[in-house]
């Protein structure tokens, strides 16, 4: 599904696609304004051609305006209308279209906000059921509400079937009941949650998702979603701001939609380098963005061995593939969150040395900190070797050796520095020069 923005603001032109043939989650982070909730009005406009009517200001949309669906081969065009004062089509969309998409706004537009009042209007045909006994355990849902929250509270949960959709209510004894909307905010959203999800429409986008949810249930919300999107078969988007959401999400589920210089653009991106575009790192004079957390610790012992104590606040942080450092090395020179481009470097595996390197890029002398630790291994005179050591790849050799106790992390690196010290001294004089005052001599000063 592609759908293609022009002049609905803050959006001038943008094309959100999405492949809703397969199932999985996507979150989507970016400042306010950048026009995420835009996009999922323009969604739900599919299926509802008021909806920029309903849901946002006057003079919102304008005879500029104009949203282009594509589906599989199938063209949808909503140009504005004078008479309406909103975005519409003459061609209707069919049902089966219509159907393919489940969009839920924040509040006070999401549908959980219209099914609310209705579930008053209801409560008699409720309280009726529930004497008579009229109602299903949906254990799906338990399960799924047990998992998020870490407990059982909703063991005693029933289902109601009413005229349009289903109620949910807790049984507290003497035909007394909890209805669905007496829940938390947040209970009472992952229920509506779940049947979004649990509906088998491809394509569910979720506006907000982490509003008004405590942060236990952000952190344990997203592998449930993983179960439900294979289960039923959809794609799940949601925007959030959420750094404890976030964090939670695997590689290639997380997504950063900004404003740049030739209109929008949403990438795939990195927790950490979405935590430091989105909400900056401040408070230190210098920064180090390097590729994970075993030559983030690497460098820090190299720092303590090798450069007099350091003048400049500092803090080396990882952040993923050597792309996703020298993308974020890019970004800091307009925007500037960590502060002045030379304020900030890179320091990257040896296996990315080339010509090419961004500025404010080095290299470290090794490979990289777990094959150098494997070619020591396969000296004959290494003395910390253990059976079947030999049959293991450097990640698993790394982390066996630590594992096991034959080496602690400080004692590979003493180890890896004292067969390259050489090397390893020269290198440290860039580290040198970028945390210490001028004058001091690199590489001259080492502690272990």
């Amino acid at each position: 599904m592609r759908v293609e923005i022009e002049n609905v603001p803050p959006i001038v032109r943008y094309a959100f696609d999405v492949d809703i043939r397969t199932p999985g989650i996507v979150g989507i982070a970016g400042g306010n304004g950048t026009g995420k909730t835009t996009i999922a009005k323009a969604l739900l406009n599919l299926s509802f051609a008021d909806t920029f009517i309903r849901t946002s200001s006057a003079n919102s949309v304008n005879p500029d305006s104009r949203i282009t669906y594509r589906v599989a081969d199938q063209e949808f065009m909503f140009e504005f209308d004078m008479s309406t004062q909103t975005i519409t089509t003459r061609a209707p969309v069919p049902n089966a279209v219509k159907k393919l998409l489940s969009v839920e706004l924040p509040a006070p537009h999401g549908q959980r906000f219209t099914f609310f009042g209705m579930l008053t209007e209801a409560d008699p045909d409720i309280r009726r059921a529930i004497v008579l006994g009229q109602h299903t355990r949906p254990q799906a849902l338990i399960d799924f509400l047990n998992a998020v929250y870490g407990d059982d509270r909703f063991n005693n949960l029933i289902e109601i079937p009413l005229r349009r959709g289903t109620c949910c209510c807790i049984l507290l004894g003497d035909d007394r009941y909890l209805r669905e909307d007496h829940f938390s905010s947040g209970e009472y959203f992952l229920i509506h949650l779940y049947r979004l999800i649990s509906a088998g429409r491809p394509l569910v986008f979720i506006d907000e998702i982490d509003t008004s949810l405590d942060a236990r249930a952000q952190a344990q919300l997203i592998p449930q979603m993983r179960i439900l999107s294979e289960r039923h078969r959809c794609k799940v988007v949601f925007t959030t701001h959420s750094l404890a959401l976030m964090q939670t999400l695997d590689a290639g589920e997380l997504a950063y939609l900004e404003r740049t210089p030739d209109g929008m653009l949403l990438a795939p991106m990195s927790f950490n380098s979405v935590k430091s575009v989105l909400f900056g790192f401040r408070g230190f004079d210098r920064y180090i963005l390097t590729e994970d957390e075993v030559l983030k610790a690497f460098l820090e012992y190299v720092i303590r061995r090798y450069c007099p104590p350091a003048f400049f606040s500092y803090q080396i942080i990882y952040i993923g593939g050597a792309d996703q450092v020298t993308d974020l090395m890019r970004r800091n020179r307009s925007a500037q969150f960590f502060g002045p481009e030379a304020h900030v470097i890179s320091v990257l595996d040896g296996d990315q040395q080339r010509q090419d390197l961004p500025r404010n890029t080095i290299c470290i002398p090794l490979k990289n900190v777990e094959t150098a630790l494997w070619e020591a291994y396969r000296q004959p005179d290494f003395e910390y070797a253990f059976d079947g050591g030999n049959l293991l790849n450097a990640k698993q050799l790394h982390r066996r050796i630590q594992r096991q106790g034959n080496l602690s992390s400080e004692e590979i690196h003493r180890m890896l520095c004292d067969l390259h010290d050489d090397a390893i001294r020269e290198f440290s004089a860039h580290l040198t020069q970028f945390l210490c005052r001028p004058g001091l001599q690199a590489g001259a000063y080492a502690r272990v």
